[in-house]
């Protein structure tokens, strides 16, 4: 058993950490004077319990000690550490006896007062390390915690149907504001309770979350006079000015990248042509190793910022209806069963009643209306729905739906294509859910009447996976009443909440042999803004992401936020340009994962479309912007969203400027 004992003192060592042992209140008195309490209560219990300590024998013992003094959220984290510490202890005395040469040159902190023979003891202290290893602590700390029963009393009923990461970083905070302002955590959360409850209708601020992590919190920060550390003030003031932080820290580190060349042309006495030519050809590559070093400096210097999650974990609840949309273009009807395979593993993988699972297709374009091969593609498609909703028939009706719309000549184009290829589907789409687009789609199959109460969408390329529990975690992430979208009704901009959550991105391992460039570019997503971290930064630092086209959207938020926003032949990757008008947030916690083109020529192609799209977003610059019924408005887009686009184009170019470099 000694994997047991090193375990222990690996756990130790990591859960046990200074700066947190400091924060454990102590003993006072002449007895076991300066040991921690929650150490002490760790020792009584593991001589009172029975042989082998238990989840439920040890949150009982817990809860009668609270009858007269409640342990703080630091100490009931600490238990698991301080039982393993007591049953080390007790080892090193068992052994001890056995063997004085294995004495250490120090007693136990606490007299241990024990009559069974040292290799009873030795079993018993190995059989509870087991144990502790067993033992779920998420449950002990619901089970036991003062502050969890408190805020058990939301008056928006909301704490009890969060996970427990999410009412767990609630009470870290309610543990910070009692630390900073001289109240009992119990006492904290019960104002917090109080202040939600004098709120008069149920809105954001009427659940305790508004008070602990939103716009509540300097509210409750000054009503418990909460005096924050010096290093947290610093934080704080320097938080009111991170857009000019960020701005000016980018400028100067490409100023100092720049200053390379600038060395270089001064060594060389370069005439006043060559200090132009190279000043121009230096600037696009000074800022790529200037942005990554200036993200890599504030992700080392923040934390990751996590939303709030409701726990749809054993159901997702049902005014969360779900739609997860898979749009494509079909050229063959031989495509057909590629894509009804891929539907059926999302199925297979996302079995909860609240999802729908839509294919939004099109034809391809044509220089005619109808190409010969329609007609089979279109019977293709309607057979496959139809046999996937006998296949996978359930109580709750069946569940595959096509929607699907042929060709319009487009004068602009000068061919017949569907309206707006992904952008027009995706909008007839929301139009149809909301009750506004019957004469959408052209070919119907399924239970497409049960769309029409669908409150979020899921929208995914075809050759994207999305793991078991991933749609119930996004439904549960945007279904938090701090995370629904807030629009102001004169600019149709979501201006808190979110109406899109950008889940991460990334590439999808594969077995097998795959080509050379896969093996090459698949491990290099740090290089790819589109499954990559450039949106943990935005995320972080200014509570919105960059939306990429695959993740969820709240229906009726995007389509009001979005409406005559674009007009029509102008945009074609919308994905960018719906996440700023929605407000999108990176939930970088739940991961989809996406394939590699397989060669470099359509790697580059996929670069081309993605390209094309960002440079066709560039009349957005300006603070007149077109409007859907023509002529231009005022743009509502914020510096920080314009330097979103600036920022991808400046990466369109990149490769480009590298080869003249």
């Amino acid at each position: 058993n000694d994997y047991q004992v090193k375990r222990a003192l690996r756990r130790l060592k990591k859960d046990l950490p200074q700066h947190f042992y400091d924060k454990l209140p102590a003993l006072a008195g002449a007895k076991g004077a300066g040991t921690p309490r929650v150490f002490a209560i760790a020792q009584t219990a593991l001589g009172q319990l029975d042989s082998q300590i238990t989840l439920a024998s040890l949150a009982e013992f817990v809860m009668q000690y609270q009858k007269s003094a409640p342990l703080g959220n630091a100490e009931l984290w600490a238990m698991p550490s301080m039982l393993r510490l007591v049953c080390l202890e007790h080892l090193v005395d068992a052994t001890a006896d056995m063997d004085q040469s294995l004495a250490l040159p120090f007693g136990p902190s606490i007299e241990i007062l024990v009559d069974q023979a040292p290799v009873d003891r030795i079993a018993h202290a190995i059989t509870n390390l087991i144990a502790i290893d067993s033992i779920k602590w998420e449950d002990f700390v619901d089970s036991v915690s003062c502050i969890e029963a408190e805020l058990a009393n939301d008056p928006a009923g909301v704490y009890l149907a969060m996970t427990f990461e999410t009412r767990n970083s609630y009470r870290r905070i309610v543990e910070k504001l009692a630390w900073g302002s001289d109240t009992s955590e119990p006492d904290v959360a019960r104002a917090v309770v109080d202040l939600s409850r004098s709120v008069d209708a149920v809105t954001r601020s009427s659940h305790v979350g508004y008070w602990l992590i939103d716009d509540g919190l300097a509210q409750i920060e000054a009503q418990l006079q909460y005096r924050a550390g010096p290093l947290v003030a610093a934080k704080r003031r320097l938080w009111r000015y991170r857009q000019s932080l960020y701005a000016a820290g980018l400028i100067l580190l490409v100023g100092a990248a720049i200053g390379l060349s600038v060395a270089y042309l001064w060594l060389h006495d370069a005439t006043l042509g060559q200090w132009i030519l190279g000043l121009t050809l230096t600037f696009l590559p000074a800022t790529i190793p200037s942005v990554w070093f200036g993200h890599w400096i504030i992700t080392r210097l923040s934390r990751p910022a996590v939303l709030p999650e409701m726990d749809f974990s054993k159901g997702i609840a049902v005014d969360c209806a779900t739609a997860i949309v898979i749009p494509v273009i079909i050229a063959a009807p031989a495509e057909v069963d590629d894509i009804a395979r891929k539907i059926e593993i999302l199925r297979i993988a996302n079995p909860d009643p609240a999802f729908r699972f839509v294919v939004l297709s099109d034809l391809a374009d044509a220089q005619t209306e109808v190409l010969p091969e329609d007609t089979a593609i279109e019977a293709a498609l309607v057979q496959r729905i139809e046999d996937l909703n006998q296949r996978h028939l359930s109580g709750d009706g069946p569940l595959f739906v096509l929607l699907h719309r042929r060709r319009k000549y487009n004068p602009a184009e000068g061919c017949w294509m569907a309206w707006e290829r992904k952008r027009g589907k995706i909008e007839d789409f929301n139009r149809f859910v909301l009750g506004d687009g019957d004469d959408a789609f052209d070919v119907a199959a399924g239970p497409v009447d049960a769309l029409q109460g669908a409150r979020y969408a899921i929208t995914l390329d075809a050759d994207t996976q999305m793991s078991p529990g991933s749609g119930a975690r996004l439904v549960g992430v945007l279904a938090h009443p701090l995370n629904r979208a807030v629009i102001d009704h004169d600019s149709g901009r979501v201006v808190s909440g979110y109406a899109i959550l950008q889940p991460r991105i990334e590439i999808l391992p594969k077995l097998g042999k795959g080509t050379h460039f896969t093996h090459l570019f698949a491990g290099d997503t740090a290089i790819d803004i589109y499954s990559r971290a450039v949106s943990d930064v935005y995320q972080d630092l200014f509570g919105t992401g960059i939306y990429v086209g695959k993740g969820i959207y709240d229906i009726a938020a995007l389509h009001q936020s979005m409406r005559t926003r674009v007009p029509d032949n102008h945009v074609l990757s919308h994905d960018l340009f719906e996440g700023l008008h929605g407000r999108a947030a990176l939930v970088s916690n739940v991961v989809l994962y996406e394939d590699l083109p397989a060669t470099y020529p359509e790697y580059a192609m996929r670069q081309h479309r993605w390209m094309r799209g960002d440079w066709q977003l560039v009349p957005w610059l300006g603070r007149k912007v077109p409007a859907a019924g023509g002529g231009t408005i005022k743009t509502t887009l914020s510096g920080l969203d314009r330097w979103k686009l600036v920022d991808n184009l400046r990466r369109s170019l990149m490769s480009p400027a590298l080869l003249l470099f």
